[in-house]
Formats: C-alpha cells, sequence, structure tokens
C-alpha cells in the first residue's frame, strides 16, 4: 500500500510550479533551493516525485529515489550530448530504469497550475478561499509567534447584501461581490492575504501590522468602497469590519477569528459602515476611574478632555470631536498638588456615544513611554482632582 502523501503548503507548491516552467539551465537554481526547503523539513521530494511522476513515496524514499534521478539525468547529458532536463529524467528513470511507472504521465505546466490555483482560489471574485485563509492565517499565527510580530486580521462584511440580492437579483449581488474583493486587495500589500470567508464576507490578513496599523487599512477599505459606489449607478453598497490583532487580543489563529468577528457584530450593532477594534474582553491592566480634566494636542491643535478612566497602560478620555486612531497625541495631566505631568501617546480606539446634546466621542489612548505609567500611579494614588 503506498504511503500517503502529506499535502505540500503553499509556498511549496509555488516553488514546484516555478520548477515545471524552468528551462534546464533555471532548474538547477530551483533544485538547490528545495533542497534547501527539505534541510528545513518537510515533504519536499515526496512532493516533487508526486507532482512530476503521480508516484507516492515516504520522504526518504522519494529523496533516495531523487539522488538516483540525478544520476541518471546526468548519463543522459553524456549521451544525448543535451541536457534532457528534470522532468524527462524523472520519467524515463521510472520506466526505463526502475521500472515503476507503468502508465508514464507527463503534466502539462498550465494545466498544473490552474489546477492549482482552483484549489485556492474562490471561483466568483478570484481571491483565496476560505481553506487557504485558514492555512494562512494559521501560518502567520506561528510566524508571528517564533519572531515576536506584530499580526491583525480584519474580517469584513457587505451591510444589508441580502437585501440587495433580493431587490436587485443575484447577478447584481454577484457584480458587488467582485468589485469588493477587488477594492479589498487594492488596499492590501504583496505580503497580505485576502480571502473571501464566506458569502459576503472577506477576510484580509496583515502580517506585521500592530492592530493600530489593522484599524487605519481597515478603515481605508471601507471608505474606497463606499466612495466607489457612491460614483456609479446602482444602491449604495458599504462595508462594516472587524478588527483583532495578536497577541493583545488572541493567542491562536481561532481566537483572532473569533475576536474580530466580535469587533464585527459591534460595527453592525452601532449602525454599519464602520470599522470597529476588538477589545474589553482582555485588559492587560487594571482601570479605575480618573474623573480628571486634561488638554489633548493632536496634530498642531488643543483640545479639552476629560479623563474618564485610566490605568498603567492608557487612558480613556471623552471627547466632543473625534480624534482618528493611529494619531499621535500629547496629553497634559493636572493632578491635585502636583506638577503638571505632560504625555505621548497613541489613540487606539474611537467610539462615537449618546446623541444630540449629549453625543461625545470615548477615546482610547495607549502610553508611549514609561512616564505614562509613572502618571497614571500618580492619578490613581491622588484620586479624582
Amino acid at each position: 500500500m503506498k504511503p500517503r502523501l502529506p499535502a505540500p503548503d503553499s509556498r511549496l507548491r509555488q516553488s514546484l510550479l516555478r520548477l515545471l516552467a524552468a528551462t534546464a539551465r533555471d532548474e538547477e537554481r530551483l533544485l538547490q533551493a528545495l533542497d534547501r526547503r527539505a534541510a528545513a523539513g518537510g515533504p519536499v521530494y515526496s512532493s516533487l516525485l508526486f507532482v512530476l511522476a503521480h508516484l507516492s513515496f515516504a520522504e526518504a524514499d522519494a529523496e533516495r529515489h531523487f539522488r538516483k534521478v540525478l544520476v541518471h539525468r546526468d548519463t543522459l547529458r553524456r549521451e544525448l550530448g543535451r541536457d534532457p532536463g528534470i522532468r524527462v529524467a524523472v520519467l524515463d528513470y521510472f520506466q526505463n530504469v526502475d521500472r515503476e511507472l507503468r502508465n508514464p504521465l507527463v503534466i502539462e505546466h498550465s494545466l498544473f497550475e490552474s489546477t492549482e490555483r482552483s484549489a485556492v482560489t474562490d471561483g466568483l471574485t478570484g481571491i483565496f478561499n476560505h481553506a487557504y485563509f485558514k492555512e494562512a492565517l494559521r501560518r502567520e499565527v506561528q510566524r508571528a509567534r517564533r519572531h515576536s510580530l506584530r499580526l491583525s486580521l480584519v474580517l469584513f462584511d457587505i451591510d444589508d447584501f441580502k437585501r440587495l440580492n433580493d431587490s436587485k437579483g443575484h447577478q447584481a449581488g454577484d457584480r458587488v461581490l467582485v468589485k469588493t474583493a477587488a477594492l479589498v486587495k487594492e488596499s492590501a500589500r504583496d505580503i497580505d492575504v485576502v480571502a473571501r470567508y464566506g458569502g459576503e464576507e472577506f477576510a484580509l490578513v496583515l502580517p506585521e501590522t500592530p492592530r493600530t496599523g489593522g484599524f487605519v487599512v481597515a478603515e481605508r477599505v471601507r471608505a474606497r468602497v463606499e466612495s466607489h459606489f457612491r460614483r456609479v449607478r446602482g444602491p449604495l453598497v458599504t462595508v462594516s469590519g472587524g478588527v483583532a490583532a495578536w497577541p493583545e487580543d488572541a493567542q491562536t489563529a481561532e481566537e483572532l477569528v473569533r475576536k474580530a468577528d466580535q469587533g464585527l457584530y459591534r460595527a453592525k450593532a452601532l449602525g454599519k459602515n464602520r470599522v470597529v477594534l476588538a477589545r474589553g474582553e482582555r485588559r492587560r491592566h487594571p482601570r479605575q476611574p480618573a474623573g480628571r480634566r486634561v488638554t489633548l494636542a493632536a496634530r498642531g491643535s488643543e483640545r479639552a478632555a476629560h479623563a474618564r478612566n485610566v490605568s498603567s497602560g492608557g487612558l480613556l478620555l471623552s471627547l466632543r470631536e473625534p480624534v482618528p486612531v493611529g494619531s499621535s497625541v500629547s496629553i497634559v495631566l493636572r493632578s491635585a498638588g502636583q506638577a503638571t505631568v505632560g504625555l505621548r501617546g497613541e489613540v487606539v480606539h474611537v467610539d462615537h456615544v449618546g446623541t444630540g446634546r449629549s453625543s461625545r466621542y470615548e477615546a482610547g489612548v495607549r502610553f508611549l513611554s514609561r512616564s505614562g505609567q509613572d502618571a497614571a500611579r500618580l492619578v490613581l494614588r491622588r484620586g479624582p482632582a
């Protein structure tokens, strides 16, 4: 009974695709790269022989056969006076030398590439599918943990999509899905992963991106979608988004999805067409009521604010006007009987609360220096001014 071939990961699949498309000269360089991948572990040789000859081997047996294939290739090169290439050498070895191959199968590169692409992409939108998203997120969480990197995940949902389908038809709904996917992809970097999470939901994996950076990207996507559909004829289409980050919000890929989904749910509950950061369940610092006025300086202007609560990690401020998430701010904190203290911080979330005359904004500010923690302890010790 043949051993079950381990599924190659996406990077290995891409390496195999390049090998199939390579000339004999370029094959040498690619084979050296595969040797380096094999040294780091992984089903390199078994995957390679499966792609080239549709034969399944355990990795150790596959490597043994492949070394013999390389020797056979040198023999063919001497006899033919030219390099036959690795694919011809593999097929000739297994049919005429090892006689393992009874029915030789030559794999066309374009067919293999299209098959591989269809296995990981969504047929309608052309972006990655849910299965690939799960694999990519798991891999990026492992990489973030191993190298102490930041990682953000955004989940988007098209607002009132069922109503659009019911009123305009499924073809119109499909056009909206395709265009929305394209707008999300336009906002992403090459290292980001854009996927259709399911139905009218999309996922955006942002490696090496902190949660505030994830919010900025998500807000850019939201604004781009709204702007596009305002300019074209037809119903206005908007998206809501939820952002979660590793390691602040979650420790596993599954938990990261759950937290981003909670942010998305809050965005829907708050009125849609907005992006909300996942927060609240995993506070890293104890909070206490502050109850004091502060002065906030952001983007060259000063405004009065009210500190609602404080911790050694940051402040929650109440403001009349919003401050953009990701903004660097300066805060002047006056404590009774103490000298005025200046702090530097970063706005990590903003919520609109209340209506009418009681309308206001609550902004979470993360301290950027040790002095912020010291000032927070001072406030906690002295109590409200």
